[in-house]
């Protein structure tokens, strides 16, 4: 946990008072920070609290995602701000709605006008006025960015990377495209890091002019997870070993593709920790390191399965992958069923860390809210 540093005031403004006739040594501290009175959320479906009906995770009345977790403990409750008719994007017909995040959010929409574009949200949400003292912004995004650049790069040998060069062209100058394209296989390992950089850019850039520079206060920012450790790119990874023809071979190029993978999600994250180092309104919340951590020493995080899902799948998609039916994953159904070798009783599902093969379970999601908590309580933020 970061320990909570007091603001102080720079030196000249201290030689100022002074020279003014006012005392260097009697300089106010800053003014503590507002309560928090109001949550408002933007990003993907980590944070979405039921654009599409449902939450992309568990469905009960005591599965919570980590947003409407960190907002109970402020005694406030969220509710989303779009609605999906079938075929488009309405506002919520109930007022007050803070929660713009949207299952399927991207950093890097395509369609400017399309509200699964997580700056497009921010931006709607300035439009009501500027922020309040009181306000507690919670930003994620990132993780769909990071799967689509990994879906692109893996398609290389059979369309010849054209996926590849034009997502990276949405973001990268052509000039850049061309030399990372032109540097053959190496080339194209180094530009997915700077691919990544370049969409931190974009999202500080986002979260400076439409959050920060509209008056927020207290910010805290979900870094990109390691995406490699969910279920679904545990069997990409696997299928990457098998198509290297398994053995040794086929170990040691699902080593390698993972670390590759997890390289351009780290520079994401360097480069957004880089944007906000010493923003006293800004706290970056580490779920890239927490979540590693859960896969790698599950029961310190009382977790029992980190490699499987608690929803069923049901269905395989065109990818090969499973796929999964949130609605009817539901926290009486999974009781109700008990799978083989779990534990726990009707409770087994409680302390897996995935729902489908991308999503937390509740219990997933209690665990971020204490991973932002303490980003919080290191700001003074309450």
């Amino acid at each position: 946990m970061q320990q909570f540093q007091k603001l102080l005031v720079p030196l000249a403004v201290g030689l100022a008072l002074t020279a003014c006739g006012g005392s260097g040594d009697s300089i106010p501290d800053a003014p503590a920070p507002a309560k928090i009175m109001a949550v408002k959320v933007f990003g993907d479906s980590l944070a979405d609290s039921g654009t599409f009906g449902f939450r992309f995770t568990v469905q009960g009345a005591e599965t919570q995602i980590y947003p409407e977790r960190i907002a109970a403990g402020f005694g406030t409750t969220l509710c989303n701000f779009y609605a999906f008719t079938g075929t488009t994007f309405t506002t919520n017909s109930k007022p007050g709605c803070g929660n713009y995040a949207i299952g399927g959010g991207v950093i890097n929409q395509a369609n400017g006008s399309d509200p699964r574009g997580i700056v497009l949200q921010m931006i709607t949400a300035s439009l009501s006025g500027p922020y309040k003292a009181s306000d507690l912004a919670l930003i994620d995004g990132g993780g769909n960015d990071a799967a689509d650049l990994v879906g692109a790069y893996l398609k290389a040998p059979t369309d010849k990377a054209a996926a590849y060069a034009a997502l990276l062209g949405t973001v990268l100058s052509a000039s850049q495209v061309t030399t990372i394209m032109s540097g053959g296989a190496a080339g194209m390992a180094t530009g997915g890091a700077t691919y990544m950089e370049a969409l931190a850019d974009k999202f500080a850039d986002g979260i400076q002019s439409y959050v920060l520079d509209k008056g927020a206060q207290q910010v805290v920012i979900l870094n990109v997870p390691s995406i490699t450790v969910t279920p679904r790119f545990q069997r990409v990874l696997d299928g990457i070993a098998l198509a290297s023809g398994g053995g040794t071979a086929g170990a040691t190029a699902r080593a390698q593709s993972e670390a590759l993978f997890k390289s351009w999600i780290s520079a994401f994250n360097k480069r957004l920790d880089t944007r906000f180092a010493g923003q006293a309104r800004v706290a970056v919340a580490d779920f890239y390191s927490a979540l590693n951590d859960q896969a790698a020493n599950p029961a310190q995080y009382g977790l029992s399965n980190v490699k499987n899902t608690a929803c069923p799948q049901t269905g395989t998609g065109a990818d090969g992958l499973p796929t999964y039916t949130f609605p009817t994953c539901t926290a009486g159904a999974l009781s109700a069923t008990i799978p083989a070798g779990a534990t726990g009783g009707a409770n087994w599902w409680k302390t897996y860390a995935f729902s489908d093969g991308f999503h937390p379970t509740p219990y997933g999601h209690q665990l971020i809210a204490e991973l932002i908590g303490r980003s919080l309580a290191a700001k003074g933020w309450k």
